[in-house]
């Protein structure tokens, strides 16, 4: 079966499972431009397993992240390295559009592959390319990203108090709908332990809110200290 066709279909089954439990059907357009250029064992049939169980997990992933929203998917290049004689480490890119935008957002994606149960589970997605291009993000509601963020972390640490100090915003995108906002932020825990945090959001200017911040906690490998995004 073509990659494209392979990855198409895959995609389009797990988003009728999950329209299947009503939620919101969230469509894929498999582009599968994938090159596993770090795993040259790798046979077609391989990369065909790859790509679709990539546009799967993303899917699934997008699916849970922005609930209520109708998104498509392309997905671009993946590349592979083998960390165990199981898994794969998968880096690569994809574009999503929202219902009724013209214009694709780009996203990157990490995980890990199981090459033997040949399924993706748990990527992370970052939206927003690296690009030069950025603006100030103070005309926006911040506060409100703020309030995300804080209960975004109070859930996820539950035994802690965290209140979020939110740094330098910047709109760095857009779909003429909603804005990619990045932004740099502390977590402070109990009161005194202040850990940076890299925040990536989008809002909604039409609807007037904020659409799932996800944040990351950046630390220096072996060394366990935290340090700001770049």
């Amino acid at each position: 079966m073509h990659r494209i066709l392979l990855a198409t279909l895959i995609g389009t089954v797990a988003a009728g499972t999950v329209a299947a439990g009503n939620a919101p059907g969230l469509f894929v357009e498999g582009r599968a431009d994938a090159k596993v250029s770090s795993a040259p064992t790798l046979d077609a049939r391989a990369r065909d397993a790859i790509d679709a169980a990539t546009a799967a997990a993303l899917i699934g992933a997008l699916q849970s992240r922005f609930e209520g929203e109708r998104v498509e998917l392309r997905l671009g290049e993946v590349k592979a390295d083998r960390v165990s004689l199981r898994d794969l480490a998968l880096h690569g890119d994809a574009r999503i559009r929202f219902a009724g935008a013209q214009a694709w957002m780009p996203i990157r994606f990490d995980a890990l592959y199981d090459t033997t149960g040949m399924v993706v589970e748990s990527p992370n997605i970052v939206i927003g390319a690296r690009t030069a291009y950025a603006k100030r993000a103070d005309a926006l509601p911040l506060p409100g990203l703020v309030s995300a963020l804080d209960a975004a972390l109070d859930a996820e640490f539950q035994s802690n108090a965290v209140d979020v100090s939110l740094g330098k915003a910047q709109v760095i995108g857009s779909d003429g709908r909603r804005d990619i906002v990045a932004a740099d932020a502390v977590a402070i825990f109990d009161g005194h332990d202040r850990v940076p945090v890299s925040v990536r959001a989008l809002y909604d200017r039409e609807a007037g809110r904020w659409l799932a911040p996800s944040y990351d906690f950046d630390v220096v490998a072996g060394t366990g200290e935290a340090v700001a995004a770049r």
